[in-house]
């Protein structure tokens, strides 16, 4: 709690009560300019506003409510799967691009020369 106390949130909760203020106080304005002219365009409009100011209003609910609780699925990231060693992807890379010369002459032809590369570089990655 204490957290929503510090200046930068204060200034956030300021102005979302002017915001909100200001929502509504449109929304007025526009009630009486419905019931003036009798457009429903400018009915529609004050119905409009109060909503945006509930959604303000509950959209500054949500991001007070996670910075003092966060969600509970938003906790420490974990690791998904064991790391590998760096020649286990070297690995299964070579295995995964033999290709005949009976299949593509061409591709065979540029894997040969990306391995000559790599056993000129030692088989060390960047």
């Amino acid at each position: 709690m204490r957290r929503l106390l510090a200046p930068k949130w204060l200034a956030w909760h300021a102005l979302t009560i002017v915001v909100a203020v200001a929502f509504f106080r449109l929304g007025l304005w526009q009630w009486h300019r419905a019931v003036a002219t009798g457009s429903p365009q400018n009915m529609g409009y004050a119905l409009q506003w109060p909503a945006f100011a509930l959604f303000a209003i509950g959209f500054w609910w949500r991001v007070c409510r996670d910075a003092v609780r966060p969600p509970a699925d938003a906790g420490p990231r974990k690791r998904k799967a064991p790391r590998r060693d760096a020649q286990e992807p070297a690995a299964a890379a070579a295995a995964a691009s033999r290709v005949t010369d009976e299949e593509d002459p061409e591709l065979a032809a540029y894997n040969r020369y990306l391995a000559s590369l790599d056993e000129a570089a030692g088989g060390r990655r960047p």
